[in-house]
């Protein structure tokens, strides 16, 4: 039989130890969160920096690997609450700011703005507010459901692409876009990015719009160190074949104007039918997503009743993380439910300066 050595054994032991501590060390100070990933968060405020710890250590520990990251878009990353000054200030979120905005200043442009609501009455303006209030739920019609995700992209039918990007960038121009981005969320989009993480946006704007907008902030802000924003999602116009936005848009025509007719690309269900509110729309989008690139949706942010599914199927993964911001209705009672796994931002965290 062999003798044991006690020194060797306490050596070893001793060795093992101070290694496994050393590996922790590094793996600690690896996830610890860097001001320059994140400038436009408060790492004075305890509660938000612990909050950007787990935030950071699930990126770190998912960076560069077959993972997907999914953002709702209004309410997550931009604001929801823009004033339309020609409504007596009244607040809406920004593709209906914009409609209301374009319906008012159509004779800027040199283009036919929403040609399908410029009836022989003449009454362009009232036709554009009455449809946007309708699909806002601002009348006493119901706009919920298959109808109102189909009808959302209905104005720009006979418009182009391009003629959206104008459009965007004029109204951007006069709106002070600054007050209305949520800054410390797009610092985590943009780590992610930076981290190698496909990034996908699932939003119930119009995805050219949203892609105007994106391209607005990463012409204009700074993200750290004098470098702009580049997430990487889309070009301007929007490219359906190459951009990273699910949203609720319509086909192109051959001569490249939209259709009347509905883009289902993302929103198929497993029998190949267009259900759009099968699980609440977004997860849809996710399983079509994954099925399309094979790789796995790990984190997900939203805020609203509207990202629930998407939300809830991340959640009970443990090995996944959500955000929600400023959350409401369906999703701030889901809060409870996944302490571990849902991270809740509120309006001062957001919006900090």
């Amino acid at each position: 039989m062999r003798k044991k050595i006690p020194g060797t054994i306490t050596a070893l032991t001793v060795f093992l130890l101070a290694l496994f501590l050393g590996l922790s060390s590094i793996s600690s100070q690896a996830i610890e969160p860097k001001k320059a990933d994140y400038p436009h968060w408060d790492f004075q405020d305890k509660a938000a920096y612990q909050k950007l710890k787990r935030i950071n250590s699930f990126i770190e520990e998912n960076k560069s690997k077959k993972v997907i990251a999914v953002f709702d878009w209004d309410g997550t990353l931009f604001c929801e609450n823009i004033p339309v000054p020609e409504l007596e200030g009244e607040l809406y979120a920004g593709q209906p700011a914009w409609y209301l905005w374009m319906a008012f200043n159509a004779s800027k442009f040199n283009f036919p703005v929403f040609p399908m609501y410029d009836t022989s009455d003449q009454k362009f303006k009232d036709n554009v507010v009455d449809f946007t209030k309708y699909l806002e739920g601002r009348t006493n019609i119901p706009s919920h459901g298959f109808r109102k995700f189909i009808a959302t992209s209905l104005l720009l039918a006979g418009m182009t692409p391009e003629n959206i990007s104008e459009g965007v960038q004029s109204f951007f121009g006069e709106i002070d876009v600054e007050k209305y981005v949520f800054f410390p969320m797009l610092d985590v989009l943009q780590k992610i990015v930076n981290s190698g993480i496909e990034v996908w946006i699932i939003t119930g704007s119009n995805q050219y719009f949203v892609a105007e907008e994106i391209k607005y902030i990463e012409n204009n802000f700074e993200y750290s160190n004098g470098q702009r924003y580049n997430f990487k999602i889309c070009t301007s116009p929007y490219n359906p074949k190459t951009g990273h936005i699910a949203g609720n848009s319509l086909k192109l025509l051959k001569d490249g104007t939209f259709s009347n007719v509905y883009d289902d690309q993302y929103v198929k269900n497993a029998a190949g039918k267009l259900r759009i509110v099968d699980e609440g729309g977004k997860l849809l989008v996710v399983k079509n997503i994954m099925k399309k690139t094979g790789y796995r949706v790990k984190f997900a942010a939203g805020n609203s009743g509207g990202d629930v599914y998407m939300v809830r199927y991340v959640a009970k993964q443990p090995d996944g993380l959500c955000i929600a911001v400023e959350p409401r209705g369906e999703l701030k009672q889901l809060l409870p439910e996944y302490p571990d796994t849902i991270i809740e931002l509120t309006s001062e965290e957001v919006q900090n300066e």
